[in-house]
C-alpha cells in the first residue's frame, strides 16, 4: 500500500488510492480533478463583451475563463488564491503564467 499523498492543488493530505495523476505527474484529490475537467462547466460569457470564453488550464491547477475577444482573464472563487500559493512554490521564473498567455 502507497502512503498518503497531497493534492497538487488544494494541498490536502489524501490516500494514494483517491488520487488521480495528470499526464505530468501531478497528483490530484476527486474534487479537485474535478474543478480541472472544464468538461464539468457550462460554457461562459465574457461579461465584457459577451462572447464565449475558453478554458485555459493553467500550471495544470487551475482552469481559468479567457475571453478570445477582449482577451479578459476570469477567476472562479478561490482560484486566484490556488495561483498565488502555486506561483510562490514554483518561483516567477519558471514561467507559471506563460501557459495563460500562449493561446
Amino acid at each position: 500500500m502507497e502512503p498518503d499523498q497531497n493534492c497538487s492543488r488544494c494541498g490536502k493530505n489524501y490516500p494514494s488510492d483517491l488520487m488521480t495523476s495528470s499526464a505530468v505527474g501531478n497528483r490530484f484529490c476527486q474534487a479537485c480533478w474535478s474543478k480541472l475537467n472544464p468538461q464539468n462547466e457550462t460554457l461562459r460569457k465574457c461579461p465584457v463583451d459577451g462572447t464565449d470564453m475558453k478554458k485555459r488550464l493553467v500550471a495544470e491547477v487551475v482552469a481559468i475563463d479567457v475571453c478570445t475577444q477582449c482577451r479578459g482573464l476570469w477567476f472562479d472563487q478561490g482560484e486566484l488564491e490556488v495561483i498565488e500559493k502555486k506561483s510562490r512554490e514554483m518561483g516567477w521564473q519558471d514561467g507559471f503564467f506563460l501557459s495563460v498567455f500562449m493561446m
